[in-house]
C-alpha cells in the first residue's frame, strides 16, 4: 500500500506504540492518586506535557491535554458563543470551526478568501471595526486540504488590535512547519496528536494569554480544573513521544517531506501538463498537494487508485462522507466541477521515492482511462 493520505491521519510511529505500550503496562494507575504508582502515572503526564511544549515553544502550564482538536475548538467555540460573541471566519475553515456556529445559528461574520486561499485581510481589519460587542477570530493555520499557510502573525495582530480573542487550529501545522508559539498574539491554539504520527483521541488546547480562560469540562479538577475527568495517560504519553521524535528530527523531517511532495508533484505534472496544483503560488506546508484534474471525477479516480493500493482523499475525512465538493475549493473560486475534479495528496517521513514515482506513474494511468471513457 502506498499511503498518501497523511492529512486525515498519520501511521503511529514505532516510539509511539512502545510508549504506549509501557505506559498501559507500567504506569497504568491513576495519576490522580496520592499512591507511588500513581505519582509515576503523574509524572509520565508532566514529563509529555513537557515535551508538547518544546515542540511549539510554549509553556507547559499552559497546555490542557484533551480528546482532539475537536473538542479544544468546539470549547472555546462554546465558551464565546455564551457571550454572545461574534465569529469571525472563513467557509474554508474545517468543520469543527465552522460547525458550531452554523449548528446553533449564532452570529457570524464570514471573511471572503483569494483564489490561493489566504484571507482577505483588508476585509478582516473592516469587519473587526464595524462589530459590535465581543468577537473571536477563529481560522486553520494550514488547509486540511490545499496546505495553504495563512499569515497567523496578520491575522492575530488584528484581532488583538481590536480586542478581539482568536483561536488558531493548527493541526496540520504541528511538525511540519518550526513553530514558537510563545511570539504569536492568539490567545488559544489547538491540535492534536494522529496528524504527527501519534495515537488517535489526544490533543490539546493551549491557553497561551490567559486571558478569558475556557473550562473545557467540569468534574474532579484535573488539568487545574480546566478539564475534568481522569487523564488518558497512554495517549498523552504518545503525544508527547511523537511531539518529542518530531522536535529531534524537525529540520531533517521538514526537508522529507517537501523533497517528496516536491518530486510527486513534478512526476505528475510531466505525466499530465494540464493539472492545476490548488494554492501552488502561495507559501504551503511542506506535505500537502491539491491537485486538480481536467475532466475527471475525483470521487471515481480516488476509488480507482485505491484499488490499486494508492491511498489518497478527495475532501477532508471530517466532512468526507458528504458527496458535495469541497467548501474550502468552492471558497477559493473554483467552478463546482473543477472542486470535483481535484483530489487532495499527503506524504509524511515514511514516504520513500520509490513509492512517490509509482504512485505518479498509476495516477497517470488511471487519468488517463478516465478521460477515455468519459469522452
Amino acid at each position: 500500500m502506498i499511503y498518501l493520505d497523511n492529512n486525515a491521519t498519520t501511521q503511529p510511529s514505532k516510539e509511539v506504540v512502545d510508549a504506549i505500550c509501557a505506559a498501559l503496562n507500567v504506569d497504568w494507575a491513576n495519576p490522580s492518586s496520592s499512591h507511588f504508582p500513581g505519582k509515576k502515572a503523574a509524572n509520565a503526564v508532566s514529563v509529555a506535557r513537557s515535551q508538547v511544549a518544546g515542540l511549539i515553544s510554549a509553556d507547559p502550564e499552559k497546555i490542557v491535554f484533551c480528546s482532539g482538536a475537536t473538542e479544544a475548538n468546539e470549547a472555546v467555540l462554546r465558551h464565546h458563543a455564551k457571550k454572545c460573541s461574534t465569529l469571525i471566519t472563513s467557509a474554508a475553515e474545517h468543520p469543527s470551526i465552522c460547525g458550531y456556529y452554523d449548528h446553533y445559528q449564532y452570529n457570524t461574520e464570514i471573511i471572503q478568501i483569494d483564489d490561493s486561499g489566504l484571507w482577505n485581510i483588508d476585509m478582516l481589519e473592516f469587519v473587526l471595526k464595524k462589530t459590535q460587542g465581543s468577537a473571536l477570530v477563529a481560522f486553520t493555520w494550514a488547509n486540511g486540504e490545499t496546505g495553504v499557510l495563512q499569515n497567523a502573525e496578520k491575522i492575530c495582530d488584528l484581532a488583538k488590535k481590536h480586542n478581539a480573542r482568536c483561536l488558531v487550529d493548527a493541526t496540520q501545522v504541528v511538525g511540519r512547519i518550526p513553530l514558537d508559539v510563545s511570539t504569536l498574539k492568539a490567545d488559544y491554539l489547538s491540535f492534536c496528536a494522529h496528524k504527527l504520527h501519534g495515537p488517535k483521541g489526544i490533543g490539546v488546547l493551549v491557553q497561551l494569554t490567559g486571558q478569558d480562560p475556557v473550562i473545557m469540562a467540569v468534574g474532579g479538577g484535573q488539568e487545574k480544573a480546566r478539564r475534568g475527568g481522569t487523564e488518558n495517560v497512554p495517549g498523552i504519553v504518545g503525544l508527547g513521544t511523537a511531539c518529542k521524535t518530531r522536535r529531534e528530527n524537525l529540520k531533517k523531517d521538514i526537508l522529507h517531506m517537501k523533497e517528496m511532495r516536491d518530486r510527486f508533484e513534478q512526476n505528475v505534472r510531466r505525466h499530465l501538463p494540464d493539472i492545476t496544483i490548488n494554492g501552488e503560488k502561495v507559501l504551503r506546508v511542506p506535505n500537502t498537494s491539491s491537485i486538480m484534474f481536467p475532466g475527471v471525477d475525483g470521487m471515481a479516480l480516488v476509488a480507482r487508485l485505491e484499488a490499486r493500493d494508492v491511498i489518497c482523499s478527495q475532501v477532508s475525512a471530517c466532512s468526507s462522507m458528504q458527496p458535495e465538493p469541497s467548501p474550502a475549493l468552492l471558497a477559493m473560486g473554483l467552478p463546482r466541477d473543477d472542486a470535483f475534479s481535484s483530489v487532495r495528496f499527503a506524504v509524511s517521513v515514511n514516504s520513500i521515492e520509490a513509492e512517490i514515482d509509482t504512485a505518479s506513474d498509476l495516477i497517470a494511468e488511471e487519468v488517463g482511462f478516465l478521460r477515455e471513457i468519459m469522452v
